[in-house]
Order: structure tokens, then sequence, then C-alpha cells
């Protein structure tokens, strides 16, 4: 418990936090950020928020009340938008709570390395990467998604992870706590229930054998009052929909707009059928989604999807590996952004095998994120923002790789003071 409750290291994560949000607001600044208005899906639905209270029309034409995303973020985002209307001010609002957010996750790093009994020089290295690598810049600094909020979330639930494993404290009150956090970081983003059961899954290989009961009652709880703290979302769309939906129910349109004829692994390649097909762009199919509903809509396409990937098996497979490559492996702007990036990657993985031998449950629960959040997203159209939750994870364990690095240099140039450190250590 103690490792883990370790007093913050104000210095370096107050510095880190700084460099990273002036950073960040330059970019916006430099890429004029405050003055584009792309009004997607999720700012549209804001927006009818903002002006009547409700969850509503995200699509090109008025459709009437959505589950299209989940509740909290448009909730958040139209309420800046009933605060400071819908032009610059809210822009403005808007990405320096964004900005600030990014900021603070590239500070917690130094804290997370300090609760794991790493050097503090591993968070340190893991924070300045995350000041400069910006793995989708408009999610990082705009706020139309909730993805940096999502992000953030995602490390404290990391450390609070760590806490429970080292503390033992699987106690019902730790579990409740636990439950309201998670019900509210699942009407945040539903990609996170992935994580949640990738963390119960680690829980259980520590707890089963020594705890199992106490871990079985604590995971039950955790997951009746997760239930019940999402619940009022489901009888909304019940209500409204015809459909008890606890997450969104934009899957159908996604695997459309991702598997059909002509389909590439990106959203560039699929950016034509996008434009010309989806009640998002065109006025016309959004009519015809309202006549018939938004949940059979969206099964419909979902249907679609599905009968073109059993007929085009071969090609759905290719899809999916190239989208699976490039989420590890992003494209970059040029060759040696795309060298860099693959560089970035595999310092991440040399990073979490070290981490593996320094603190075994913290490389397992990062294991883990990297294998049960992504799978979803290999068979949808790749883009930078689904990575970009996750890239913190491939920084700390990049700082992890990089602090040996370091260590192994300064022990071959003064091996005296390399051995007087580890022994302060």
């Amino acid at each position: 418990m103690a490792a883990a409750l370790r007093p913050v290291p104000w210095r370096a994560c107050i510095l880190i936090f700084l460099a990273a949000l002036v950073f960040r607001l330059a970019l916006v600044a430099i890429t004029d950020q405050i003055h584009w208005f792309p009004r997607k899906e999720m700012v549209r639905i804001a927006m009818a928020f903002a002006e009547r209270g409700e969850l509503a029309d995200p699509f090109a034409a008025p459709t009437g009340p959505t589950a299209l995303a989940p509740p909290l973020y448009p909730i958040f985002l139209g309420t800046i938008f009933r605060l400071f209307g819908t032009g610059v001010a809210a822009e403005v609002v808007k990405c320096l709570l964004t900005c600030a957010v990014s900021a603070l996750r590239c500070a917690l790093l130094p804290w997370v390395a300090v609760c794991l009994g790493l050097r503090l020089r591993t968070g340190v290295i893991a924070g300045i990467l995350g000041v400069f690598y910006i793995g989708a810049l408009v999610t990082d600094i705009k706020g139309d998604w909730a993805e940096a909020y999502v992000a953030t979330a995602m490390v404290g639930f990391f450390l609070a992870a760590i806490r429970i494993g080292e503390s033992a404290d699987i106690g019902w009150k730790t579990a409740a706590i636990q439950g309201v956090l998670w019900g509210l970081a699942l009407l945040l983003s539903p990609a996170l229930a992935s994580v949640l059961g990738a963390f119960l899954i680690v829980g259980a290989l520590r707890f089963l054998r020594t705890a199992p009961r106490q871990f079985i009652q604590f995971g039950a709880v955790l997951g009746l009052v997760a239930a019940v703290v999402i619940s009022p979302w489901p009888v909304r769309n019940q209500m409204r929909l015809g459909s008890p939906i606890w997450a969104k129910d934009n899957f159908g349109i996604m695997l459309l707009n991702s598997n059909h004829p002509g389909a590439g692994w990106d959203v560039h390649a699929n950016e034509e059928f996008i434009e010309t097909t989806t009640p998002s762009w065109v006025p016309s199919v959004a009519l015809k989604l309202k006549a018939v509903g938004e949940v059979a809509c969206d099964k419909s396409q979902a249907e679609e999807a599905k009968q073109w990937i059993r007929d085009n098996r071969r090609t759905f497979a290719g899809l999916v590996a190239l989208r699976a490559i490039h989420f590890w492996f992003p494209p970059g702007q040029n060759v040696l952004h795309t060298v860099l990036e693959a560089g970035f990657t595999l310092c991440a993985l040399a990073g979490l095998y070290l981490l593996y031998f320094q603190h075994r449950p913290a490389a397992l629960l990062i294991l883990s994120i990297w294998v049960f959040y992504p799978p979803v997203y290999y068979i949808m159209l790749w883009s930078s923002r689904y990575r970009y939750p996750v890239n913190w994870t491939l920084m700390f364990t990049a700082g992890v790789a990089l602090n040996h690095l370091y260590s192994l240099w300064i022990s071959r140039r003064d091996p005296v003071n390399a051995r007087e450190q580890e022994t302060v250590r």
C-alpha cells in the first residue's frame, strides 16, 4: 500500500504539466483551432443539448433522440455551449480544458513511476515524451471527442488498480467506490468496459488463490454498483428509442463504413463512401434513418456489413491485419515519421519486458490493456483517435526502456557512481 500512496513529486509534475500545457496551447494557436468548426456528431448532439436539453440530432438532418454517443461527454460539451455559446468563446474554453486534461495526463507519469517504486527519472522521461508525442493532434487539443478525458481517466484507474493490488483492499466499500467511478467512466466511453474486464482478470490472478471469496464479492459489488450508475441511460433509451442500449448504437454504421465494396484499411480510403452514403453527411439518408428509426437503421447496416464480410472473408482478413498492424505502427507524414513511430512502439515493447521484472503487476495491467482494448478497432477503419487513449501506456513503458539505456550508459562511464546510485535507490 505504501508504494502506491507515495507522495507526489510535485516539482517534476508541475514542470511537465506547464510544459505540456504551453506546447498544446501553442499548437491551438498555430493551427487556429478556435476558428475551426467541423460540427461532427458529438458536437451536434451537444449543441442540441445546449439548445433544448435533449441528446438528439447527430446527423445531417434533424432525426430526434439519439444514442449515437454515450451521454456524459455531450452533456459536458452542451453545458459549455449553453454557457459560452457555440462560437469562438466556446472553442477557447473547450480547447483550454482539453489541453489542460492532456497536460495533466503527462504530468501524472512521474507520480506513476514513484508509485511503482521506479526511479523518478523513468516517469520524467515518460512525461517528456508525453509533452511532445501527440498521436492524434485534434483529439489531444480540441475536445470535439472524449478521448483526451478517457485517456487521463485510464491513468487514474491504473493507479487505483495498483493500490488495490498492493494493499489487498478488496472490501465492499472500495468495490462500491470503484463501481461508481467505473459506471461514470462507462457513461463517458463504453470502450472502457474492455479495460475494466482486463483489470478484473489481472486481479483474479492476484486474489483467486489467496482470497477467492472476497475477490468474487469485490467484483460482484463493483459490477452491481456500476450497473446502477449507468442504469438511467438504458432506461432513457428504452423510453425514447425503444431499445435498452447501455452503450451507444452506432456499431452498425461504423462497421459498414469500414467494411463494404472497395473498403480500405484507414479513414482516408473510405472518405468517399462515408461522405456519399452515411446519415452523418447526407441529409436524405438521415431522413431515411428517421423514418425507420435509429436503432433499426443501425441493425440493418450491421447486417449489410456482416453479409459483405461473409462474402469477402479473405479481403476482410487482409483489412483486419492492416488495421491491427497500423494500430501499433501508425503511418507517418513521411518515411522518417513512420520510422520514428515504429521505433517508439518497439521501444515501448522493450520497456514492457523490462517493467515485468521491475513491477510485475504494473506490467500485467498494461499488457492487459494492450490485449483487450484494441481488438474492436481492428475490424473498424483505422484512425489515430482510436489508439489515443492507450498512448500513455506506450509512453510510460518507453520511459522504462530509455531509463534503462541511460543507466547502462552511466554505468559504463562512471561505474562507481552508478553503483552508489543503485544503493541509494
